[in-house]
């Protein structure tokens, strides 16, 4: 029988002592988490993820410090491209692609997917806010970012450490 890993133990030991990934068998542990499906994070790591949340917001053309501010508000979460990457029930936040060159649009506070519908018009995601609102925002007019799990979290540090290990 396959022994139980308690992710959010690992994740807080990983978290305060990085030493912790040299005592553990990254492989098993990654085999243990594979069963919810999480191919878009294969072979990426924590900064990996972080560039391309940074990289997205760069090409929205805020200022440099503006820029920082967001990035820093985004730690945590991940940049979704494509709609089959986006989860329902998960945390999101976003920000709406400007429509005219100097339009500058701001971090959304956020709200849970509920659904997501494929209309003429384009891919539609419900979301439900912290006012329990129901919204919709089209997913090719926004830059969107789904917080992670500790268990995306913890498959990201694993990715990264044996990236480590194979340079080694």
């Amino acid at each position: 029988m396959a022994e139980k890993i308690d992710v959010e133990e690992i994740f807080k030991n990983a978290t305060s002592d990085p030493t912790v990934f040299s005592t553990m068998d990254i492989q098993k542990l990654l085999e243990s988490i594979e069963n919810v499906k999480n191919d878009y994070l294969e072979n990426k790591t924590m900064d990996s993820v972080t560039k391309e949340m940074r990289d997205a917001i760069h090409e929205l053309k805020y200022p440099f410090e503006i820029e920082k501010i967001i990035v820093d508000r985004l730690m945590g979460y991940r940049l979704v491209e494509e709609v089959n990457e986006l989860h329902m029930g998960k945390y999101i936040r976003w920000i709406r692609r400007p429509k005219y060159k100097h339009d500058i649009n701001e971090l959304t506070n956020g709200a849970i997917v509920t659904s997501v519908k494929f209309t003429d018009s384009g891919v539609i995601v419900g979301c439900k806010n912290g006012g329990n609102r129901f919204l919709q925002i089209k997913f090719d007019d926004c830059v969107i970012f789904q917080k992670m799990t500790t268990e995306e979290q913890l498959i990201l540090m694993a990715y990264e450490r044996l990236d480590i290990i194979e340079k080694y």
